[in-house]
């Protein structure tokens, strides 16, 4: 299933919501899926939309198994969702071997519980709200808001202002949070339970030898992918001029590579197309370019509405630009079993750079780095917020980051931030929209892989020493051809005098144009992020009653949307993408208020 939505009642649950609710079913469709026939009981009420091939979809109060993902993996295989139901009854530790992302919901006897688990890791995005007399559990936060009835949270909403996404387990709307890693929801007549049916990834007393790290490593790898192409041939692999992607075709058993079908977004010229290109002509690769320079973009009305179907594809929770281009790409694409590399950032440290090597955590050093590079990348311009306003959401971003970073090792704590939460709640964000819409496929989040990369010294990760040995090990003719960076994994793996040069050479590079970035108050767009902000913005200057729910919302100064409509002054992508989720998180009026949506009787 796309999505789903389950509300459960007591007795005394407001009369309000004991039926359902069509302002909330609407969060639940998209242009290719809608809500048939939403179940109801005296005790709760259901809603599912866009099913998968061997759900049994929720049928009075039934038992009935769905999965909330297309791809449901271990290492070896894949399951049908008829195996779900007892993973999930049975106690759920053996979902710690699913791979992410995934999710499924599950009620085992007629009357019973509904339970509903995601992933490991979290990364596919579930959603949770409870009130007195009813709690409810979504695929969908907008869902849940309208259920709730209010407007938007401070703290989240300055948190999305200030870093692009979520940290903890907050929303923008108040109430609803994000269900942590490893749980399964248990809701039955008007409670709701969560437990974790699995530790975070643990790290051993003693950090393993790198050489045996990178061995499990990559055996891990080989071993899924050897099982995983050769199940499915028509895989597409998503090659890239980077370090991840790279690693995935090195753990390609070299028979198998051959007419492999590989796939780029670029532009001619672009690094990324460049070496993919050359790495599918040295392997046989069947290579496919889509070219982004030839995207055909829409008109400004239409992007306006794309952009807002992106947002709400989101949950309103991250970049809706950072989208929107790549939904307009994918609709040309098939979207079928595709190999992705994502994970490898917790592998290589990239966020070590600037970091001091041998400190403590402290809330001086997490200042230091949300304000370099966290508050970097995607805040709104400063300008468009009331003063106050942005005050308060940097101190109380600040104070949830310090609470959030563990103590000890400050290296460590932070390849704990980006796996447990950057990973979670951005990357995760966006890679829920994949998951529903393809079989989205990352090696790179198999659990033992994931626990080896923690467990490696930072030492031994730093200027992706960890990532330049494993590829070696996988195929050194594959580690021999520069990056994108141009810095050649086989020299990163060795690291030599002339690695560590190279290596300082890059990150000096990449400090000087956060230096740049921090004192032009420049922000760092997504691929096509800044061609489409600006057919958005186009189509609200031509149409500005469309933007009229923005002056609803306390935070942002009037004056200055004022100036951005007239074109008395311009916005940035990321200060855009911002506003879109504003607007698309404005319900809009429905049965929430004028009564309930219609239901035949039970």
């Amino acid at each position: 299933m796309r999505a789903f939505l389950c509300v459960s009642l007591a007795p005394g649950a407001p009369e309000r919501l004991r039926r359902p609710v069509q302002a909330a079913l609407d969060c639940l469709t998209d242009a290719d899926t809608t809500v048939e026939n939403p179940q109801r009981s005296a005790s709760e009420w259901i809603a599912v939309a866009g099913g998968e091939p061997g759900d049994t979809p929720p049928a009075d109060d039934r038992p009935f198994t769905v999965r909330l993902a297309r791809a449901v993996r271990t290492r070896e295989s894949s399951l049908d969702t008829a195996d779900l139901g007892a993973l999930l009854t049975a106690g759920g530790s053996a979902l710690a071997g699913l791979l992410p992302p995934f999710a499924a919901a599950h009620r085992a006897t007629s009357g019973g519980p509904v339970l509903v688990a995601g992933d490991w890791l979290g990364f596919r995005q579930l959603y949770r709200w409870t009130a007195p007399g009813v709690a409810a559990v979504s695929t969908s936060a907008r869902a849940l808001a309208v259920l709730a009835g209010a407007g938007f949270d401070a703290a989240g909403l300055g948190a999305q202002a200030l870093i692009g996404w979520q940290i903890g387990d907050a929303t923008i709307f108040p109430g609803v949070t994000a269900l942590p890693p490893a749980s399964i929801a248990t809701l039955h007549e008007g409670t709701l339970t969560v437990r974790q049916y699995a530790a975070p990834p643990a790290r051993a007393a003693t950090p393993p030898a790198l050489d045996d790290a990178v061995a499990e490593m990559a055996d891990i790898l080989r071993a899924f992918e050897t099982a995983y192409v050769d199940q499915h041939p028509d895989t597409v692999l998503q090659l890239t001029g980077g370090h991840d992607s790279r690693i995935l075709l090195a753990a390609v058993p070299p028979a198998l590579r051959p007419g492999l079908r590989a796939m780029t977004l670029g532009t001619p010229g672009s690094a990324d197309v460049r070496i993919a290109a050359d790495l599918s002509r040295r392997l046989g690769l069947r290579h496919q370019v889509h070219r982004m320079d030839e995207q055909r973009w829409p008109e400004p009305e239409a992007a306006h509405h794309l952009a807002l179907d992106a947002a709400r594809a989101l949950e309103c929770l991250a970049s809706p630009l950072a989208l929107a281009p790549l939904l307009l790409a994918e609709s040309h694409l098939e979207q079928g079993h595709r190999l992705s590399g994502l994970g490898g950032e917790v592998a290589r440290g990239f966020y070590y750079a600037g970091q001091p090597a041998h400190a403590t955590t402290s809330p001086q050093l997490v200042e230091r780095l949300a304000r370099w590079r966290l508050f970097s990348n995607e805040a709104v311009a400063p300008d468009a917020l009331d003063p106050s306003v942005l005050a308060a959401a940097r101190a109380s971003t600040l104070g949830r980051l310090t609470e959030l970073f563990p103590g000890g090792d400050w290296m460590r704590a932070t390849d704990d931030f980006y796996l447990l939460h950057r990973m979670h709640r951005w990357a995760g964000v966006h890679g829920t929209v994949a998951a529903v819409r393809r079989h989205f496929i990352n090696p790179m989040f198999d659990r033992r892989f994931i626990e080896l990369a923690l467990a490696v010294s930072p030492a031994d990760k730093r200027d992706s020493q960890l990532l330049g040995r494993l590829m070696s090990r996988l195929d050194p003719a594959l580690a021999a051809i520069p990056l994108d960076t141009g810095l050649v994994p086989a020299r990163l793996g060795a690291r030599s005098l002339r690695s560590r040069l190279a290596t300082r050479t890059v990150e000096a590079r990449k400090i000087a144009g956060k230096v740049g970035q921090r004192l032009t108050r420049g922000r760092r767009p997504q691929l096509g992020a800044t061609e489409y902000a600006t057919l958005v913005l186009t189509h609200w200057r031509a149409e500005p009653k469309v933007c009229a729910p923005l002056y609803t919302v306390p935070s942002l100064r009037a004056e200055w949307l004022d100036g951005l409509l007239t074109g008395a002054h311009d916005a940035d992508a990321t200060t855009i993408a911002f506003l879109i989720n504003l607007l698309a998180a404005t319900p809009e009026p429905g049965p929430l208020r004028g009564g309930p949506a219609p239901q035949a009787e039970p």
